[in-house]
């Protein structure tokens, strides 16, 4: 038969972080990309999946990144020439993107609903945050995530011509059964979900509590910080996909939670089911109808009502029993729910729609060219040039802080080796830590102030080593001041001896108070040299001479990036910044505190934005002969950007004025002409989504107050897995 030419959009495959996507995407394209078939995944560049992104370049197909959904335009050859196209569930503005690409599809347009139970209840209750009812009818096929009664209600009820039942699966080779010392009696990988919580705690915390001499762990993102987890349950943020083999592995048993709508359903095994039967970990799961269709229970998979029961099997159970159980449960997984037995059972639907559409594959010219090759070449290009600087060596100095943390990121993904030198004055090892097993990073901890430690030729260097908010730097102005001048000389003579490239990242501080608006690189500013700010901004400014002075007597090659606000991941609650000020004291109750009468104008870029910016200039071919700024030119006050935090985080914070603070500046926005003449850059990431982003990273590092809790956004993207 001819090889099918695809395309899925999806919530996320370079992200696992938070979501059962990206794992469910990646065993099944895998095995249907090694059936001889040819895949185009698209994804919605949006701040959460950007900021954990572990698979930024799959080999198994092509991963394409788009805006929004006029930026999806772009696809629209692609889209039309593909044999299919799938459209998963909780896909950002779902429902217009399924319209448009709906109207583009020549071939088979099908619906994959990972989260078939939520989806039902949702369309029931009116909310069509993924999909509408219309559109059920106008899907030749929907794929999806529950099997039996369910199908026959969105055929029947919805009006589907073809609802087909595609269970989650796992590729086996990345879920082996390994041996390794047992951490813990029972474990539970998942994220937190408010309707599992009452299974987990009746299954898995209450029996901790019984039995202290057990051990158990929890792993997973956004559990609430209030939640009172007892002794003996070892709490883990976050088990990247290559890390889930060794945690099973190192589990006595595993738990299964069910989400609630999908338990009323039934028919609707998880993939943490089939990957830690795979890994040969007995399971105990809750109950739901048609569990005996996926495992045998007692014989395959243990279910369990209560404490008691659990405690009953931890206790009780002999060795052997526990050992054949798991290998029952592995070897039915591998014969029936293998990612290649999906694959060929997505084939097998694909080809039955295109069938009774009558656009069988079968018919298809060989030679037919689709033409995703050619547009992807600029797809890969504006997908993120942050892949484009391979450089062998790359010194990033403050690499611990907010910005510096991403950047290394980036760097690492795309292919290069990377040292961290930071002080850690402000910086902070845990922006670093999940970088700890990666062998191409290596952190040195030192200042630049002080003679440096031998360092190995590099050939880029990216100098963001300063306190950046004022309540730092302000702290020890005379290190600041040092650290900007003589740090960045240090770094420009290993620059020079190394005929490397340099990247400054200088402020736009450098514009002080300004007296022209917005502000362009040409404009020399309007900075009091002896107040007390002067240690950052003179400091910048000086740093941004000694830069261009080695370019003129030396010849060497360097940028100058002039940052605006920047927010995100990572910001210290303690940073002092406006966002990270009024999202802190949002979440936490305390008073909201205004500076001044509100009126003074910020511009807020997302840090994904700004580290797409540095990457360009850096890996820019001829220097831009001169700084180039680098911020979002959308300007709001300070008191509009209170009222977005206060909605978003639904605080019942007061708000309280204070005196503004000497020296800050009335008015900042960029113009960032040059960047986009230069580079092709502009940011993407709109406010809304960066504060939201930026509330849930916070959420995180701050515990709210029951009222605060209540009311804050929960993204059910976030939700989904």
């Amino acid at each position: 038969m001819i090889p099918l030419r695809i395309v899925v959009l999806g919530l996320s495959l370079s992200s696992s972080w938070g979501n059962g996507h990206a794992t469910t995407y990646r065993a099944l394209l895998r095995a249907f990309a090694a059936r001889g078939h040819e895949v185009l995944f698209l994804e919605r560049d949006t701040p959460w999946y950007a900021a954990h992104r572990d698979l930024p370049e799959p080999d198994f197909c092509r991963l394409a990144f788009y805006r929004d959904l006029d930026d999806l335009d772009r696809f629209r050859d692609v889209i039309a020439a593909a044999d299919a196209v799938i459209l998963g569930s909780y896909v950002p503005d779902g429902v217009a993107a399924g319209t448009r690409v709906r109207s583009w599809t020549g071939g088979v347009c099908a619906f994959y609903d990972i989260d078939t139970p939520v989806t039902l209840a949702k369309l029931a209750s009116g909310d069509h945050e993924y999909l509408a009812p219309e559109q059920i009818p106008t899907y030749d096929l929907y794929l999806s995530f529950t099997g039996g009664p369910t199908l026959g209600r969105i055929e029947e009820h919805y009006g589907s011509p073809a609802a087909r039942q595609l269970y989650c699966s796992v590729d086996p080779e990345a879920y082996p059964a390994l041996d390794r010392t047992k951490r813990w009696d029972l474990s539970y990988l998942g994220t937190y979900s408010p309707d599992r919580q009452p299974t987990l705690t009746r299954l898995l915390i209450e029996p901790a509590r019984r039995a202290p001499n057990l051990r158990f762990a929890v792993a997973g993102p956004q559990y609430p910080r209030d939640l009172d987890w007892p002794a003996n349950v070892e709490r883990i943020e976050h088990v990247p996909p290559s890390g889930h083999p060794d945690f099973y592995a190192a589990s006595r048993y595993t738990l299964n939670v069910t989400r609630a709508d999908m338990i009323r359903a039934g028919y609707s095994p998880s993939v943490r089911l089939f990957e830690a039967a795979s890994c040969a970990t007995p399971i105990l799961s809750d109950r739901w109808d048609g569990l005996e269709t996926v495992l045998a229970p007692a014989s395959e998979i243990l279910p369990v009502d209560a404490a008691a029961d659990v405690l009953g099997i931890l206790n009780g159970q002999p060795e052997s029993e526990r050992i054949g159980i798991a290998r029952a449960a592995r070897a039915s997984v591998l014969a029936r729910h293998s990612a290649a037995h999906r694959a060929g059972e997505l084939e097998a639907h694909l080809r039955e729609a295109a069938a009774r559409k009558g656009t069988s594959t079968d018919i298809r010219d060989v030679q037919d060219r689709w033409p995703a090759k050619d547009l992807l070449k600029g797809a890969a290009r504006e997908k993120s040039s942050m892949t484009r600087d391979k450089a062998s060596r790359v010194l990033v100095a403050g690499g611990a802080g907010f910005i510096g943390s991403h950047l290394i990121d980036a760097l690492l993904a795309g292919g290069a080796r990377v040292t961290c030198l930071d002080n850690l004055e402000t910086g902070r090892h845990a922006n670093l830590d999940h970088l700890r097993k990666e062998p191409r990073f290596d952190f040195i901890e030192a200042d630049l102030v002080d003679p440096l430690p031998k360092l190995p030729r590099f050939d880029r260097i990216f100098n963001l080593a300063c306190p950046a908010s004022p309540p730092h730097y302000q702290a020890d102005p005379i290190h600041t001041m040092m650290t900007s001048v003589i740090g960045t000389h240090r770094l420009l003579e290993l620059t020079r001896d190394a005929d490397a490239r340099f990247l400054q990242a200088s402020t736009s501080e450098v514009y002080g108070d300004p007296e022209i608006h917005p502000q362009k690189e040409c404009y020399w500013g309007n900075v009091n040299p002896t107040g007390p700010r002067a240690c950052y901004d003179e400091g910048k400014r000086a740093a941004e001479t000694l830069v261009f002075d080695f370019e003129r007597v030396h010849g060497t090659d360097i940028r100058v990036a002039r940052i605006f606000n920047t927010y995100g991941a990572r910001m210290r609650a303690d940073d002092g910044r406006v966002v990270s000020n009024v999202i802190c004291q949002a979440l936490s109750g305390t008073d909201i505190t205004i500076y001044g009468d509100g009126s003074q104008t910020r511009s807020f870029c997302y840090v994904s934005d700004l580290v797409e910016g540095l990457m360009r200039l850096m890996g820019a071919e001829a220097s831009p002969g001169g700084p180039v700024n680098l911020g979002n030119p959308s300007e709001i006050t300070v008191e509009e950007l209170v009222e977005h935090v206060v909605r978003l985080t639904g605080t019942a914070s007061r708000l309280v004025t204070r005196p503004l603070p000497v020296d800050d500046p009335r008015r900042r926005r960029p113009d960032i002409a040059r960047a986009k003449a230069l580079l092709g850059w502009s940011p993407k990431i709109g406010l809304e989504a960066g504060l939201e982003a930026a509330i849930a990273w916070f959420s995180k590092e701050i515990t709210p107050p029951p009222s605060v809790r209540s009311r804050r956004l929960e993204s059910d993207v976030l939700a989904a897995g």
